[in-house]
């Protein structure tokens, strides 16, 4: 990796983001627009809830009595230039700690504590993150910080004064509103990182993503770059768009149950790596009631509809197919190995990750997919 020689480089830390296929798209693939981890609370469903006896022996749901389908052939997806180059970009960008100050497209680490009438404010102060320095999505405090630290490099100590604290909301972790609060921030550079840029060669391909991807050259590269894009991008909106097809008609008790139970365990989950309280997860992401009742929904309809095509499609997963997704899947659950798997996740678990797969498939090969992107 080459290094700018007008700049001193501190040391060889490097920023860079590694990307693989997420396994975690495959458990509950029904909502990326918004976060699906909810925090658990009691909800009336307006919706009729029938007794366990409608479910269907063999599958588990009758789903004629609970949904409605609509088409769901026929969908699309435009694959952009905007969003291609962000892909590869993943892949190609980096960052690199620089003893220099801060300017544009550098990634700044820092802290920040929030005072009011001279009292810290917990809710709006934190330690250890960071901020690409004049990116055009940085708004309200964020865009504030970013000006303030253009210019200023590892060690310097800033003091800002917001005079209203509505721009401070975006960082409030309890949903707090600071409007027409004055507010005194005190910033803390820890480092400074500048961009650098791999060019795609084949020799590049091969020293980065030979082991790791299985690619050798740059015709390879790109091609593992679309193919991400298919599974990671374009399925999930499509299985999304599928969803929106679908009319719930009532609620299946039981399985309401495993829906609000599976996402109260990831809001725990979730919450505790991120080192925050669960009534703080649910603040940050915006989880309000009516939020958490398009999640359950959403989620709901996207277990009716798997099952809906395991019947009319007549989809199966053989026992080599839940062993070939145990085999594929141990790594991108952050796993040491299959048996490691097996411990976490049953055989059943595994056959319905296997059949929504085929599900998903069937949905992509029926819609129109359009590339509207040149490598540059």
């Amino acid at each position: 990796m080459e290094n700018n020689m007008n700049e001193n480089v501190e040391n060889n830390t490097v920023e860079k983001k590694k990307k693989k296929f997420e396994w975690k798209k495959l458990i509950f693939p029904g909502i990326i627009a918004l976060i699906i981890i909810v925090f658990a609370v009691v909800v009336y469903w307006a919706k009729i809830i029938k007794p366990n006896a409608d479910i269907d022996k063999e599958l588990g749901f009758k789903t004629e009595d609970y949904i409605s389908v609509g088409d769901i052939t026929g969908l699309s997806y435009e694959v952009t230039q905007e969003e291609w180059d962000e892909c590869v970009n993943e892949d190609t960008n980096y960052h690199i700690e620089v003893n220099r100050a801060a300017k544009d497209t550098d990634l700044v680490d820092f802290d920040y504590t929030a005072y009011i009438d001279d009292k810290k404010i917990e809710d709006l102060s934190m330690e250890e993150q960071s901020i690409d320095i004049g990116d055009s999505e940085n708004t309200d405090a964020y865009k504030t910080f970013s000006d303030a630290i253009k210019g200023h490099k590892k060690g310097d100590k800033l003091t800002l004064h917001l005079k209203d604290g509505k721009e401070a909301n975006v960082l409030s972790l309890n949903g707090t509103d600071y409007s027409d609060k004055a507010i005194k921030y005190e910033l803390k550079i820890r480092s400074v990182s500048a961009l650098r840029v791999d060019k795609v060669t084949d020799k590049w391909v091969k020293e980065n993503y030979q082991e790791e991807r299985g690619v050798e050259t740059v015709d390879e590269f790109y091609e593992w770059e679309k193919e991400y894009i298919n599974e990671e991008i374009i399925k999930p909106d499509l299985w999304n768009q599928a969803i929106e097809e679908v009319t719930l008609k009532a609620i299946p008790s039981e399985l309401q149950q495993e829906v609000i139970d599976s996402l109260d365990m990831d809001t725990a989950a979730e919450a505790e790596y991120a080192g925050m309280s669960l009534e703080e997860y649910k603040n940050m992401y915006g989880l309000t009631d009516e939020a958490m009742q398009e999640n359950y929904d959403l989620q709901l309809k996207s277990e009716l509809l798997l099952w809906q095509l395991v019947k009319d499609l007549k989809l199966t997963a053989t026992e080599e197919e839940i062993e070939e997704e145990y085999e594929n899947s141990y790594l991108e659950a952050n796993l040491e190995s299959v048996e490691e798997m097996k411990e976490l996740y049953t055989d059943e678990e595994m056959k319905e990750v296997v059949l929504l797969n085929k599900a998903q498939d069937y949905v992509y090969e029926n819609a129109n997919i359009k590339y509207s992107y040149k490598i540059k």
